[in-house]
């Protein structure tokens, strides 16, 4: 045998060889085994999909005419194949021949595909960032941004950011300068340094702004570039400008603030102010309310509870706000059971309050310090202990209570009613149960379905309600529901399991769905269930701009999307129980 062709029959891939005139010379043993019908000494179409085969016979052609290497990738039996073309020369530089090397790069591209699923996940995840994150090379040119880093220059009339430097998109060349200074500092240390700047907005206020930059540094050492994260941290600066005057008073509340109470607690260290009661109390849902409705109305909560404590120890003692949702009272000569009574007078009057959002709620516990050998503080750390003990025997209320007050918000504000979310709660869990879900995961799959579409609180109210069909642009405001839910769940602690398939639950099957272009499996049972049941009460009961079609238009419509939009898994089982007629469909339900 030729050298070369022990040279193309010890290839580890497949590999033919023809003259100008499509005459098969030569081919390797791969080759003979990955495509048998070749081996008849013909030119026959087999490496690739019959929609390539012209293009793959045309590259050959070009090879032989240029006598340079071509190039061909295409599919075939599921697999990615990429074909390299070789012009073989004489010595006079005259094709004679072309090879075909033909590599399997399947494992190459699902590899590709992967990475590509995970950078589009990435990227999700830090454009709904609420801070300013970008990436700049050495040389401190801005390579890579994310959303809100590109609104922010957008609004100062900057379109295009990417291979500037800060003096390209800055007006004020100082700020710029001080910039560029900064990152040659992470570049010459090569760490990790915070940074305070004051900047001038669109609108020609002075902003303080907070930069975090990290140096991004390969295994020889070099520095590559810097990943930077910037806020907006003017409040913050203010309140703590504002704070170094206060000092007795709480701003928000008007209560007495932790060095009034380091004060008050030295002056009642004396034994005629025994027995010194002592109550703490912890406010319940203050996080759900700012990440839901705005701070303005967490203030809002906060003052409500304030002034009912104020109230309640008015003249018999002293109210301190301990901490961000946490206020302790001090009570001279009171003993157990006036601390017990008080307490009782909170609850009633926190339950008895009208707040428009969520009931008012907060766990409260008492002590007693009854000897002035008591360490004070030890007294309080036993009373805190009883606080998270209260809070951990009334999670489950406060958990009900929070899905009450969310549920009716949303219906409030949409068309989202108690019927409508009994139903998609009853038959998700019929699905979960014949799906063999545990006893867990039923719980989390009901409350998935009362909560699922609780971002479009977020929403603004003629979007909701409009009974025609929306725009391109009300569409995309409309599909942010999924991540303003997502968002309202984790403010809960109560809640934050159910919070990827809140997030998830416009996912689909077939990974076209959004906010995270999810496929398959990678989208969470619970969110799957919900998105059939609830694509399915949809179409039976109506939408604003909708007519109601029959039942078995529904199932055929779900059968249509079944392995495409929906899990075939669920879509089977839901339609197996509304034949078993386990699920009876009524709008009265």
């Amino acid at each position: 045998m030729d050298i070369y062709k022990l040279f193309f029959e010890n290839m580890p891939w497949p590999v033919w060889v023809e003259d100008i005139n499509k005459n098969i010379i030569f081919l390797n043993s791969l080759y003979k085994k990955e495509y048998t019908k070749w081996f008849d000494g013909k030119k026959e179409n087999g490496v690739f999909e019959n929609r390539l085969t012209e293009k793959y016979n045309n590259e050959i052609k070009k090879c032989i005419e240029s006598g340079i290497l071509r190039k061909v990738s295409g599919e075939k039996d599921n697999k990615f194949i990429e074909c390299y073309i070789i012009p073989l020369k004489n010595e006079n530089q005259g094709v004679k021949a072309v090879a075909g090397i033909i590599v399997d790069v399947t494992e190459k591209k699902e590899k590709y595909f992967k990475l590509k699923n995970q950078r589009n996940i990435l990227k999700t995840i830090i454009d709904v960032l609420p801070e300013s994150i970008f990436y700049k090379s050495n040389k401190s040119k801005f390579l890579m941004y994310n959303k809100r880093f590109k609104e922010f220059y957008k609004r100062r009339g900057v379109d295009e950011l990417k291979g500037k430097t800060d003096m390209d998109i800055f007006s004020d060349k100082e700020v710029a300068l001080e910039f560029i200074k900064q990152d040659k500092e992470v570049i010459a240390e090569k760490k990790s340094k915070y940074f305070e700047c004051i900047i001038t907005d669109e609108n020609g206020d002075t902003r303080i702004e907070e930069n975090l930059k990290v140096p991004v540094i390969n295994k020889g050492g070099d520095v590559l570039g810097i990943v930077g994260l910037s806020r907006d941290i003017t409040e913050r600066k203010i309140l703590e400008e504002k704070l170094r005057y206060l000092s007795y008073t709480d701003e928000l509340t008007g209560l007495y603030n932790r060095t009034k109470f380091e004060e008050r607690v030295k002056e009642l260290d004396k034994e005629k102010y025994l027995p010194l009661g002592v109550i703490m109390g912890d406010v319940n849902g203050l996080k759900l309310v700012n990440d839901t409705i705005g701070h303005l109305q967490g203030d809002k909560f906060l003052k409500n509870i304030a002034n009912i404590l104020k109230d309640v120890c008015k003249e018999k003692g002293d109210v301190f706000r301990w901490g961000g949702d946490e206020f302790i009272i001090l009570l001279p000569k009171c003993n157990k059971s006036q601390c017990e009574s008080m307490i009782q007078d909170i609850l009633n009057r926190c339950k008895n309050h009208e707040y428009e959002f969520i009931k008012l709620s907060i766990a409260l516990g008492a002590g007693i310090r009854t000897s002035m050998s008591e360490d004070i503080y030890n007294c309080i750390e036993s009373v805190e202990d009883k606080v998270y003990h209260q809070k951990l025997l009334e999670s489950n209320n406060i958990k009900k209570s929070i899905i009450k007050s969310l549920r009716h918000s949303l219906e409030l504000k949409s068309i989202e009613t108690d019927e409508h979310i009994e139903r998609i709660a009853k038959h998700s869990n019929e699905i979960g149960k014949k799906m063999g879900l545990s006893e867990v995961e039923l719980e989390d799959l009901s409350l998935v379905a009362q909560l699922h579409d609780i971002g479009k609180i977020g929403i603004k109210k003629d979007i909701l309600l409009k009974n025609s069909e929306l725009s391109n642009e009300e569409i995309e405001i409309m599909k942010t529901h999924t991540e303003k839910g997502y968002r309202i769940i984790n403010s809960s602690s109560e809640l934050i399991q159910i919070a990827n398939s809140v997030l998830t639950h416009h996912e689909r099957w077939d990974g076209m769905g959004y906010p995270l272009g999810l496929r398959g499996k990678e989208i969470p049972i619970l969110a799957r269930i919900i998105a059939v049941v609830d694509t399915y009460d949809a179409m039976i009961t109506g939408r604003l701009h909708k007519k109601p079609i029959s039942r078995e238009e529904a199932i055929e419509k779900l059968k249509h999307y079944s392995g495409n939009r929906f899990d075939p898994e669920v879509v089977k089982t839901f339609i197996t129980l509304i034949f078993q007629k386990v699920l009876t469909y009524n709008s009265n339900l």
